[in-house]
């Protein structure tokens, strides 16, 4: 399943998505295996918009793993696998409250 996140904020995109990266990172047991999210600002014809993405340190890959933008009074995280879940729904509940996340689950093809 893909999920889409909705919260209700004056924040700018940035602002959300680096609050969900901030919340995942984790340190191994050596300084070399760090695992964390960070945001690459993107842009094209409908506007500006941030991709998430994941690292390993000691890897020069990256996973998208998902986009965030603004539509109204709102800022869209979209496209997120439905394992990710629990990654993104904790830290927007403690940041933004669970009155202002909405989320829509749409099944794969």
């Amino acid at each position: 399943m893909t999920i889409w996140f909705y919260v209700k904020t004056t924040d700018n995109p940035k602002i959300v998505s680096d609050a969900v990266c901030a919340f995942n990172f984790s340190l191994g047991e050596h300084p070399e295996d760090m695992y964390s999210w960070f945001t690459e600002q993107k842009k094209d014809e409908t506007g500006e918009y941030w991709e998430i993405k994941s690292k390993y340190s000691n890897l020069k890959i990256f996973a998208t793993i998902g986009v965030a933008y603004r539509t109204g009074d709102t800022v869209v995280l979209s496209e997120i696998d439905d394992d990710l879940a629990p990654s993104f729904l904790d830290p927007l509940f403690e940041k933004y409250g669970f009155d202002n996340v909405k989320w829509i689950v749409v099944p794969k093809r």
